[in-house]
């Protein structure tokens, strides 16, 4: 064989054996490990809101209804409790939501939701979405959560609030956005943080809590100094003429924000009081004082 005929013969199997191009066309991104474990249950079922399926009472929490035949399917694939359910909708940029179970007795193919999931989702009723279980749930020992208004933190009692609601929830996670209703008003909070983890339960645990400030909170600008008026030494201000003094008609404000009315009111009571009881001592003392005026009385002697 000559030499031409070898180097040619060389470059034919180099050919054959360069993959190269092969490689380049080869998506190997499926082959990549995933932290988050491939889901044991997974579902794509149409949404319905939880109110008009059973008691309005059921918007308050993070329960969701499923059909019977996922509960056998969880029994088959024998998943952990608590469940924890992961909800993702077919939208671009969606932020999943995480749910627990309250009932299975929903129509096979619908699944039942509170209504602030919709919202969360960005869904309306009858979208499909995909409904999978969450895996390696830890109970959780912080969260922080930022309101979106500031009415919340404005009410008397918010930690013991939060606390009482936060009951009906299975779980939370990191950069959803949940809702709770107190006296018929539903407050909305961001999920800013939880550990361990993105996803934390909230069954039989210490959770400690942290606020962030809320989203249509301002922080109040400072005067400088520049709005004390300055009155020149040696001129008194004039009063204006045809205005007479009438103490006590400001209006009254109060620290804790509570109405003002009553304190005034009492206030003003007091001072009434006071001026009757001033003006009783002056008429006394326009009495001409005479001294020895009085009956004497002897110790020890009868009187007759």
């Amino acid at each position: 064989m000559s030499e031409s005929e070898s180097s040619s013969d060389n470059s034919e199997r180099e050919s054959l054996y360069d993959n190269s191009e092969w490689e380049s066309s080869y998506d190997n991104s499926e082959w990549e490990s995933n932290p988050e474990p491939r889901p044991l249950f997974q579902e794509v079922l149409r949404c319905f809101p939880i109110k008009a399926y059973k008691n309005p009472n059921h918007e308050v929490g993070d329960k969701i209804i499923l059909p019977s035949s996922s509960l056998y399917q969880i029994y088959e694939q024998r998943i952990k409790f608590p469940l924890v359910f992961k909800l993702q909708s077919f939208k671009e940029a969606a932020v999943p939501s995480y749910s627990g179970v309250l009932e299975f007795d929903a129509e096979e193919g619908n699944v039942y939701l509170p209504g602030w999931i919709f919202q969360n989702l960005g869904i309306e009723e009858g979208d499909n979405i995909v409904v999978s279980n969450a895996s390696n749930v830890l109970k959780g020992f912080y969260m922080k959560l930022q309101p979106h208004t500031k009415a919340f933190t404005e009410l008397s009692d918010p930690r013991a609030v939060l606390e009482k609601v936060l009951r009906e929830f299975t779980c939370l996670g990191k950069g959803s956005t949940i809702a709770i209703k107190y006296n018929r008003v539903d407050f909305y909070f961001d999920v800013l943080d939880v550990n361990p983890g993105d996803v934390i339960t909230l069954i039989d645990t210490d959770c400690e809590v942290e606020f962030a400030p809320p989203l249509d909170y301002v922080e109040p600008q400072s005067d400088g100094g520049d709005s004390i008026k300055k009155i020149d030494r040696g001129k008194e201000p004039k009063e204006e003429e045809g205005k007479e003094f009438r103490p006590f008609i400001g209006k009254g404000r109060r620290l804790d924000g509570k109405n003002p009315v009553a304190a005034v009111v009492e206030l003003l009571s007091e001072v009434v009081i006071g001026e009757k009881k001033k003006r009783s001592g002056k008429e006394e003392v326009k009495e001409e004082f005479k001294t020895f005026t009085g009956k004497s009385r002897v110790l020890g002697v009868p009187q007759f």
